[in-house]
């Protein structure tokens, strides 16, 4: 797609409900279908399947922590609209996929007991489109904790996935104020006494909507939009992670930094938020700077400035920049 086409289709600010409402939900509505698959009986992964009118590929998309398909509705549209069926999961732990909580009525913790889980389920929900479109490139777009899964999954089927894109990637993510190195040492002890499920200290059960200036957005509209779908949703309430879940990001940065930066094959663009403070942006360059030594010329990184942790949830300016590469990327075989 060229500048021109992309900057018709991205949503302003200005009426941006009203066209998520008017525009593009009937849109999704005719081109959607969701439903359940298992990887391991009884435990059912939520998915979406949505069909492009004129497809020339394939994008699967791997969200981040504490989200849910209907989060990414916005991004859905534009891919279908570039010419991209779009297969997405929720991730164990979240939004209306299986949780592995003992108690099963604490809709707000995220917990898991091996990352390799998170891209398994990734590689399964993968291999579905690869199976019935067999003909068509996948690109795997990735965001946050999300990026990091998909990062893993690009590694461990190296010949699935014709490109990948991570939107501010979770390498690592952020400890701070408590230092990395620490913050892995009381998680482990956390896991290693029984207590994996237990809170991370500081994080707390949902109890009402984020506010806008805390949050990782700097496009109110967009913000306030899934906030109020958030409310309304118990399943969407995930707001706290466990010591499980942190010891997991450890031993995920641990395998992307050691051994996944060695098996990637296909082209990388990475995303890179100037106001991070989610992720490590150090543990970002430092992934990018192996994959860039190894694969000279297919990788690249993009810095967008005046932006926080989720760059799709900026202003319609920094969007129209944004989507341009995503979608040349996602096309380039």
């Amino acid at each position: 797609m060229d500048k021109r086409t992309v900057r018709d289709m991205i949503l302003p600010d200005e009426g941006y409900t009203e066209a998520m409402e008017t525009v593009v939900e009937p849109y999704l509505a005719k081109r959607m279908t969701t439903g359940y698959c298992e990887r391991e009986t009884g435990r059912r992964i939520f998915y979406a399947r949505c069909l492009a009118d004129q497809p020339k590929g394939i994008v699967v998309i791997s969200h981040g922590y504490t989200e849910t398909i209907e989060k990414y509705k916005e991004n859905i549209y534009y891919f279908l609209r570039g010419g991209y069926h779009v297969f997405m999961l929720e991730h164990c732990g979240h939004g209306r996929s299986y949780r592995l909580c003992s108690d099963a009525e604490d809709l707000s913790l995220v917990h898991v007991e091996d990352y390799e889980r998170y891209v398994a389920d990734l590689l399964f929900v993968s291999r579905m489109a690869a199976a019935e479109f067999p003909k068509l490139p996948i690109c795997l777009y990735g965001h946050s904790m999300g990026g990091g899964i998909a990062a893993a999954a690009a590694a461990q089927a190296p010949g699935l996935f014709s490109r990948l894109i991570l939107s501010s990637p979770m390498i690592r993510p952020s400890s701070t104020p408590v230092p990395w190195a620490l913050a892995c040492v009381i998680a482990k002890v956390f896991c290693i006494v029984g207590e994996a499920e237990q809170y991370v200290k500081g994080n707390q059960p949902y109890s009402g909507p984020e506010q806008f200036a805390d949050s990782a957005s700097v496009s109110e509209v967009r913000f306030d939009y899934y906030q109020k779908k958030r409310s309304r949703e118990p399943l969407f309430q995930m707001n706290a992670a466990s010591y499980g879940w942190l010891w997991q990001t450890a031993r995920l940065n641990r395998y992307l930094q050691r051994k996944a930066w060695r098996e990637i094959i296909c082209p990388v663009l990475v995303f890179q938020a100037e106001c991070e403070t989610y992720v490590s942006k150090k543990e970002q360059n430092r992934f990018v700077r192996k994959l860039s030594q190894r694969m000279k010329g297919q990788v690249k990184l993009v810095r967008v400035c005046g932006v926080k942790h989720e760059i799709f949830n900026a202003g319609a300016g920094v969007l129209e920049r944004y989507w341009y590469k995503v979608l040349h990327s996602a096309g380039c075989n």
